[in-house]
């Protein structure tokens, strides 16, 4: 048990690492804007962290299994979403069904850290009727992109909703606030690529905003992937690790 750790632990840090090396060449080549150059690498931030997700599954093996499976089956749902709209660079709706698959992955995470068909039955229902007025306003504010505008307002809404229920997490343990902040920055990203297509819709931003919003995006993105997949990792600490008398 205690190898398996050890040798979990030096994973982890071996993947944070090779995500913090993503994340500066990621950032320079932006600022150099060798805009192709730089798809491959972006690319390879989300399989990074689903390989952390996934050692955290076989370090954990039975406890949390279900928590665990969530977070790897969201970092795999996002790699498809990263390889559709960064490497293909095209068919955004299917990119964004993929982004989407990933936030009700999160979202059942979270239902089974509460494991309370109760908080389901409320909580379910909420998140329906929200996610459905938003989906209709979008089709009826943007007639010419309905699919796209749709599928946008339904993955960043349940982001949004994902990142408000993981908040209320927090207390339970440290792991729910790093997933928590992950989600946050995640967000973050999310509102700069919004600001980086602002055009689409009519709002001119300058060029010296956009390229500094186009690297701002990674800023963002490459340490939300790294925390969610690192929340998934962390384990409760024992009594004797929280300095409890009766450990002697």
């Amino acid at each position: 048990m205690k190898r398996r750790h050890t040798a979990a632990a030096a994973a982890y840090i071996l993947l944070t690492a090779a995500l913090a090396g993503i994340l500066i060449a990621t950032t320079a080549l932006n600022v150099l804007k060798k805009y192709e150059e730089v798809r491959t690498v972006e690319f390879f931030i989300a399989p990074t962290a689903a390989v952390i997700a996934a050692v955290a599954l076989l370090e954990n093996g039975k406890d949390r299994l279900k928590e665990n499976i969530t977070v790897l089956a969201a970092l795999i749902f996002t790699t498809c979403a990263d390889y559709v709209m960064v490497i293909l660079n095209t068919n955004y709706p299917l990119s964004l069904a993929f982004f989407s698959a990933a936030q009700l992955c999160y979202y059942a995470r979270i239902l089974c850290i509460r494991a309370d068909k109760k908080y389901f039955a409320v909580s379910g229902p909420v998140r329906t009727g929200i996610c459905t007025a938003g989906v209709i306003a979008a089709a009826l504010v943007v007639p010419d992109g309905t699919l796209t505008a749709a599928l946008a307002v339904f993955y960043f809404l349940n982001l949004l909703l994902n990142f408000a229920e993981a908040a209320c997490l927090c207390k339970r343990a440290g792991r729910y606030i790093v997933f928590a902040t992950g989600l946050l920055l995640f967000i973050g990203c999310d509102v700069c690529v919004g600001l980086n297509a602002a055009d689409i819709v009519g709002i001119r931003i300058p060029s010296d905003w956009r390229f500094a919003i186009n690297i701002i995006i990674w800023l963002f993105y490459v340490p939300s992937q790294a925390l969610i997949a690192l929340s998934a990792a962390m384990r409760d600490r024992t009594p004797c690790e929280k300095g409890h008398s009766t450990c002697g």
